[in-house]
């Protein structure tokens, strides 16, 4: 076992669309994405691979961030065989010995047998919901009282505070930055809601496009993300506006399927929404929880 880098980039993408062939996950971002994503990531630190005759047989890359409840950890593993259980049991390892209170991995449901031998429980459904973006669309109805406005014209700095608002009293809430939140976004797919009278923010969605190689979803699929209201402003119809006009949006950049995931326990039940806007689930993961004094 080595630390990662980034010229395994192209072993590791192969290895995470391994996982979505023997149905441990729903689908594997590409290659170009991912690069993106990681750019500013800790190789050396924060992932492992295991290399067998010069070909990656498993790798693991650990993602933490501060949270309310301690710090947060994300391990994220793919492997053949008894290597991925070997990359899973590293994350959780060096997720407990670098300070995490809190160390989350995320499988297909029914998958997760033997994961409690590192710690691990079950601690939530988690769901993908899809639409057709081929088919019409529900009507998008804007809510008296509030306006739409996007990313070409609000002021920096509020998306982060929207997001942080919005998500702060929802399941291990972790505060994100607005590189994070709307870093590398179309901003016409960053949607807010905010009040006709002072323009104050009151609710968010996020989107974009993605190409998913192997997928049977049709191609590029939309992405709506971090549909979220401020506690003040809930229950006025703000999140089933926000998607609607995301949905339209999303078909005119060239998307053609849309995909949202939801948590299964969400205490808005916010998949209902979702539900009325033509989503359905069509995929059940599992979040697989180990916390630590």
């Amino acid at each position: 076992m080595r630390p990662g880098k980034p010229e395994d980039l192209g072993q590791i993408v192969e290895l995470f669309r391994h996982e979505v062939e023997v149905g441990r996950q729903d689908s594997a971002p590409s290659e170009s994405r991912t690069r993106a994503r990681l750019a500013r990531f800790d190789w050396s630190g924060k992932s492992r691979v295991m290399e067998l005759d010069g070909h990656l047989e498993a790798a693991v890359l650990v993602v933490a961030r501060p949270s309310p409840d301690g710090v947060l950890a994300d391990v994220y593993a793919a492997g053949h065989g008894d290597a991925y259980g070997n990359a899973v049991e590293w994350g959780v390892l060096f997720a407990q010995a670098s300070g995490a209170k809190i160390v989350h991995t995320t499988m297909a449901a029914g998958h997760g047998d033997g994961l409690e031998r590192f710690g691990l429980r079950r601690a939530r459904p988690w769901w993908r919901m899809d639409r057709s973006l081929g088919d019409a669309l529900p009507e998008v109805a804007p809510v008296p009282g509030y306006e739409l406005a996007d990313a070409t014209r609000t002021a920096p700095g509020v998306w982060a505070e929207m997001f942080n608002r919005s998500f702060a009293d929802h399941w291990r809430f972790a505060p994100r930055t607005e590189p994070e939140i709307v870093g590398g976004k179309p901003p016409e797919l960053c949607l807010m809601a905010v009040t006709t009278t002072t323009r104050a923010p009151a609710a968010i969605t996020l989107g974009e496009t993605e190409e998913f190689a192997d997928d049977r979803r049709p191609q590029p699929v939309g992405i709506v993300s971090s549909v979220g209201t401020v506690p003040e402003h809930r229950r006025r119809g703000l999140a089933g506006w926000l998607v609607a006009e995301e949905m339209r949006r999303l078909r005119d950049a060239g998307a053609r399927h849309a995909s949202l995931y939801v948590d299964g326990l969400n205490p808005t039940r916010a998949y209902k929404i979702y539900n009325e806007l033509g989503f359905e689930v069509v995929y059940e993961a599992e979040v697989w929880e180990a916390s630590f004094r």
